[in-house]
């Protein structure tokens, strides 16, 4: 799966093939599909391994009992600050396969979910909570599509988006 994320990141989607990736680790066709019985399912395992990495182990390292704006400000950080290419190849393979899709658009609703409750544990109503959380969000998306913000300018970013939240509603 390491081997398929690194190949997806670097190259795109295309790169997601028996051919390519055997050859890239010096290995047959055959050893490949000793692993999976087919590329549709060596890709469900990439993209499986991409939603835990991506979006598990963030939300495992963030989580903060009682304390959701400390989750939040360590949430956005990690997350803005670690924008990588991944997520941007992940959303240009979705565009046209629906494997990928589901996961992304699945991903999507799991993270706006988790910062909209993150909001709602800060004193949000539950309208406004998932107003800021899709604002939020597409900000982070947009970074994903454009580039990881520098590192002054993730500073700036992050404590704008924290002062926002904190505003009175």
């Amino acid at each position: 799966m390491e081997i398929g994320l690194k190949a997806l990141s670097s190259h795109g989607h295309e790169a997601l093939k028996a051919d390519l990736l055997s050859k890239a680790q010096g290995v047959t066709r055959g050893s490949f599909y000793h692993h999976f019985s087919n590329v549709t399912d060596f890709h469900a395992a990439v993209i499986d391994r991409w939603k835990e990495q991506a979006t598990d182990r963030v939300i495992l390292a963030v989580e903060m009992p009682g304390d959701p704006r400390t989750a939040l400000e360590k949430l956005l950080y990690l997350s803005f600050g670690r924008v990588e290419r991944i997520e941007r190849r992940m959303r240009i393979w979705a565009e046209n396969d629906p494997l990928p899709r589901a996961a992304v658009e699945g991903i999507d609703r799991r993270r706006v979910a988790y910062v909209t409750a993150l909001l709602g544990d800060m004193g949000y109503s539950p309208v406004v909570a998932a107003t800021r959380a899709n604002i939020i969000y597409d900000c982070y998306v947009g970074c994903a599509l454009r580039r990881a913000p520098e590192p002054k300018e993730l500073d700036d970013l992050v404590s704008e988006i924290i002062n926002w939240c904190a505003l009175p509603q």
